[in-house]
């Protein structure tokens, strides 16, 4: 499910997918190379030799393939390293193009097979007849933040569209810049969670491991555009349930650290308590960060905000929440999207610092960010801050979300995949302007 944001909370500020403003401690992150969108590449400030630089379809972030309208082509984003390399020697090429080819694939100047210039000309256009380069495609741009936040609608085969959300900010802890993308692994979400846009959708259908994987290439190529990036951490914090899509989220996670050179320590899974997944994932040999999406301290209350909790109450979920801590080695994140009048009272700060302190997690405080036709917002300015103290004072370390993509509906859970065409894609690739939107302003109209 998509995860809750924060709206004007006096003070509190308000959160966009993964971007925490005030930490008490976090990890030292190096400075992304420059010139690229992926932070283990060499720093370039031209296109490589042998890649064509950017054309206007590869700009606009779209490399519409062919057979994206439901072509039957595998998508190269997830197919195997044994698979490509017998493709490429069937079609008489050395085993070691599918580095290359691969190597290529995540480079921010490429957006099809045309323009890997490294390649034969001949192979270009076979591979292209026989694999599908991208199995999605951006056809909406929304920026926000002064520019530090793009919000992209991504077409999917249906058709059907999800939201994908790239934001660069500062370094925890050490200079330079972090590049976060925030990815949806379903095309809207069956957990129904009151305080989420993505919850009234209802569940459409899961996404491929391939069309997750190329939300965050798009996303990459779209921080390029605008200079920011390269990509540094990737957070499953978008549309849908992610271990409720547990094979398309683990096979795309395999792929983004053996092709995209992602660390799995700079990225996050976020769950709603899909007690089974955590399990199982705490054993798929991949320490991510997993994020528990808590929301409330006694069943009762989690029963109305998550109604995942009546099939998965709270014992059991923080029990193998605590077993993928111990399994991996990874300090756990608890999200709790703070509802004014709901779940901001003492006595639930009281059960949320029980849990933080039996599972040594650390607490992200996201006051809600509002959505259309939800009665419900932030908290008053105070009650917020008594919630804080409650917490700090009891030794839990907390962030509260600062604000990012409220102005362009991207925060967490505004999510919906009703991206309004501010931007759409012209025939010959590029997008149409943006109209300016200050801010505070509504981007609607």
């Amino acid at each position: 499910m998509a995860r809750v944001g924060a709206a004007g909370g006096g003070g509190l500020g308000m959160a966009g997918p993964a971007r925490p403003c005030r930490v008490v401690r976090g990890p030292s992150i190096e400075r992304p190379a420059v010139g690229s969108w992926i932070a283990r590449e060499a720093p370039s400030t031209r296109s490589p030799p042998n890649i064509r630089p950017m054309t206007r379809a590869t700009a606009a972030g779209a490399p519409v393939d062919p057979g994206h309208a439901g072509g039957a082509r595998p998508a190269l984003s997830t197919i195997g390293e044994r698979d490509l390399a017998g493709l490429l020697r069937e079609l008489g090429q050395p085993s070691w193009r599918a580095r290359q080819l691969r190597e290529a694939t995540w480079h921010p100047y490429v957006g099809g097979f045309e323009e890997i210039r490294q390649l034969p000309g001949g192979l270009r256009v076979e591979l292209d007849h026989r694999l599908r380069f991208s199995k999605a495609a951006v056809t909406s741009e929304r920026v926000a933040d002064a520019g530090q936040t793009l919000k992209l609608l991504c077409a999917l085969d249906g058709p059907q569209t999800v939201e994908t959300v790239a934001m660069e900010s500062p370094a925890r802890g050490a200079s330079g810049r972090r590049a976060t993308v925030c990815v949806s692994t379903q095309v809207g979400c069956a957990v129904g969670c009151p305080f989420c846009a993505t919850g009234r959708m209802g569940l459409r259908r899961s996404c491929t491991p391939a069309e997750v994987v190329d939300q965050v290439r798009l996303a990459g190529q779209a921080l390029f555009r605008h200079a920011l990036g390269p990509v540094t951490h990737v957070v499953y914090m978008g549309m849908g349930e992610p271990l409720a899509a547990y094979e398309t989220t683990l096979a795309s996670l395999r792929v983004l650290v053996a092709a995209g050179g992602i660390s799995p320590r700079r990225i996050t899974v976020s769950t709603s308590g899909v007690v089974p997944g955590i399990r199982r994932l705490s054993t798929e040999g991949l320490p991510v960060t997993l994020a528990v999406s808590l929301h409330a301290a006694s069943d009762e209350l989690r029963n109305r905000l998550v109604p995942l909790n009546r099939a998965h109450p709270l014992d059991g979920l923080v029990a193998a929440a605590g077993a993928y801590a111990r399994a991996t080695g990874r300090r756990l994140s608890l999200e709790w999207c703070l509802i004014g009048g709901v779940n901001d009272g003492l006595d639930q700060a009281a059960g949320l610092v029980a849990i933080a302190r039996r599972l040594g997690a650390h607490v992200n405080v996201i006051p809600m960010n509002r959505i259309v036709g939800s009665p419900w917002g932030p908290p008053a300015a105070a009650v917020g801050r008594a919630f804080m103290r409650h917490l700090t004072g009891a030794g839990v370390t907390v962030t509260v979300r600062d604000t990012r993509g409220g102005e362009a509906e991207a925060a967490c859970g505004q999510l919906r995949a009703a991206l309004e065409p501010r931007r759409q894609l012209r025939p010959d690739g590029t997008l149409t302007p943006q109209r300016p939107v200050r801010r505070g302003a509504s981007i609607r109209g």
